[in-house]
This record gives C-alpha cells, sequence and structure tokens, in this order.
C-alpha cells in the first residue's frame, strides 16, 4: 500500500487466508472464489493477480527466489495446462494444480506442516543425536533400514558415519502409519540396489516446478528462430523475379501480416525481456540482504 494506510482488499483477504489455520485445502478454495466470476470461472489475468498477492508473503520474508521469483507468468501458464485449452479455469482444475504443490506456492503447504508438526511426538529415537521421542519432524532414510533422524540434525546437516543426509529422505509430520511403514520398506528395499549415480541423474522434488528463467530464454530461442524464418520467406518474396503481376496485390498483403506477426513478437519479447530485469533486480536484493545477514552473525 506504499505507506499510504489504505490495503486493497483482495491483499487483506489473502494475507489473513494464507496465514489462518485452516486446511490447505480450504484456504486454496477460499482463494481461488475471490477472484473467480460468478460461473466460478477464472482468468489467466484474474489467476494472476492472485498469485502476485500470495507471492508477496514469502517475497517481505526474502524468499521469493527460493519459489521461482516474482514472475506469476510461468506459474499461470503450469495452472491452464489443466484446462484443455480453454480461456478460463474451473475450481476443480485449479485445485487439482493447487495439489501439485507448485513451486511458487508450496510454502503455503509447508507453512501448514509446521505448524502441525510443533506438537507432534513420534515414538522413535533419532539414529544421530538418540533423542527420544522424535518431537517436530522425523526424517526417515529411504537408503538404510531403521535410520530416523529429528528436525535438529537434519536442520543443521548433523550425521554420523554411513548416514549421508543425501540419500532419499522421508518427511514426516505425523505419527506413521503402518502402511507407511511398508510403503517405506519396500523403497528402502529397492534403493539398497540402487547406485549413487542413480540418484543424481534422478532427483526427486517435492513440488511441481515452473518454468524457470532459463527455459523461458529457450521458448525465446524457439520465437526468435520463427522470426528469422518469416523475415528470410519476405525477403525471398520481394527479390524474386518471377512473381506474377496480377498476385502483387496479394503478397504485398501477406507481407503486411508477416510485418505485424514480426512486431507482435518483437512487443512480446521486449516484454518479457522487462519482466525478467525485474525478476533479477529482485534477485540481486534478496542476495544483498542475505549476504547482509551472513556478515552480521560472523561478526556477532
Amino acid at each position: 500500500s506504499g505507506r499510504s494506510g489504505k490495503m486493497r482488499a483482495l491483499s487483506f483477504k489473502t494475507g489473513i487466508a494464507c496465514l489462518c489455520g485452516s486446511e490447505v485445502k480450504e484456504k486454496f478454495q477460499y482463494l481461488f472464489s475471490q477472484v473467480a466470476n460468478t460461473g466460478g470461472l477464472c482468468d489467466q489475468r484474474h489467476l494472476g493477480i492472485l498469485l502476485h498477492e500470495a507471492i508477496q508473503v514469502p517475497r517481505q520474508l526474502g524468499e521469493v527466489a527460493a519459489f521461482g521469483g516474482s514472475n506469476v507468468e510461468p506459474s499461470i501458464h503450469s495452472c491452464f495446462r489443466f484446462n484443455n485449452g480453454k480461456p478460463t479455469i474451473e475450481t476443480s482444475q485449479f485445485m487439482e494444480w493447487a495439489n501439485l504443490e507448485p513451486q511458487s506456492m508450496v510454502w503455503l503447504a509447508v507453512l501448514q506442516r509446521v505448524t502441525m508438526a510443533e506438537q507432534v511426538k513420534h515414538q522413535t529415537k533419532c539414529s544421530i543425536c538418540r533423542q527420544f521421542p522424535i518431537k517436530g519432524f522425523r526424517y526417515r532414510s529411504l537408503k538404510q533400514f531403521n535410520v530416523d533422524i529429528c528436525q535438529t540434525c537434519f536442520l543443521t546437516g548433523r550425521a554420523s558415519k554411513g548416514n549421508k543426509l543425501h540419500y532419499p529422505i522421508m518427511e514426516y509430520y505425523t505419527p506413521t502409519t503402518s502402511s507407511e511403514n511398508m510403503r517405506d520398506f519396500a523403497t528402502t528395499l529397492k534403493n539398497k540396489f540402487r547406485s549413487k549415480q542413480y540418484f543424481s541423474k534422478h532427483p526427486q522434488r517435492g513440488y511441481l516446478p515452473v518454468q524457470s528463467v532459463l527455459e523461458a530464454d529457450f521458448s525465446e530461442t524457439i520465437l526468435q528462430g520463427e522470426l528469422r524464418r518469416l523475415k528470410w520467406q519476405h525477403d525471398e518474396a520481394v527479390e524474386s523475379p518471377t512473381l506474377a503481376t496480377g498476385s502483387a496485390e496479394s503478397m504485398q498483403d501477406s507481407c503486411n501480416d508477416e510485418l505485424l506477426v514480426e512486431a507482435r513478437i518483437l512487443r512480446q519479447h521486449k516484454s518479457r525481456l522487462e519482466t525478467r530485469m525485474q525478476i533479477l533486480e529482485d534477485h540481486n536484493k534478496q542476495l544483498e540482504s542475505q549476504l547482509h545477514r551472513l556478515r552480521e552473525l560472523l561478526l556477532q
């Protein structure tokens, strides 16, 4: 609000909904209802407004870079892949996307898990510090049998001999069930026969990644290639001596259409470059802030 003493209603509703104690599913349903029309449909523009408001929470904490940056366009495209090419999405399609925990919104589910894990006790012993019971998050190795790690040892990087934290690990914020124990046992048994190279080549993410800056560069390379192809066709058509006089007008119309397409692509390219520049500036500010905090910690 720029210290004006005013706040947009959607900003207030989004902030309260994200930080309240309701279930994540209910939060997403409520947030979608705030930007959907009376028919329960939402277009790309309104979805972008919602995602922009939601990403302000991690942005204020200096962590927006970890969630894909301030640019919400990749998240919009990721979400609209579920609508079969239609200009709007329904609540069910949005929820299907949200249940995959997309990178830009995964912090909301993580916040919910952190809240739920605060009072949880796991009836098992930490393999590193020997704490019993494990309180909070519990991390189970999926490479070695009977290796459980408490959240303090995991987050500080402590490890005993043979318990390497880069191996696949399952995080639990509630006590495990018998079916989960059997599933982890089967997974650990499979991983026993897999090498380190396998895990480095097949990394597993706990969220749905959105298009990165590098992937956007690749998309722009394709557009630039298409632009060059149109330009070559235009030059060949102009230089060709065999064109009939009667087709001159239609050829001119075709050239005009191609030039209009070229101009539109260039405008889109300019807009994307400006957006990327803003993202990089935001990332640079965040890195400078983190570097400043690290220096303060070292001086203490």
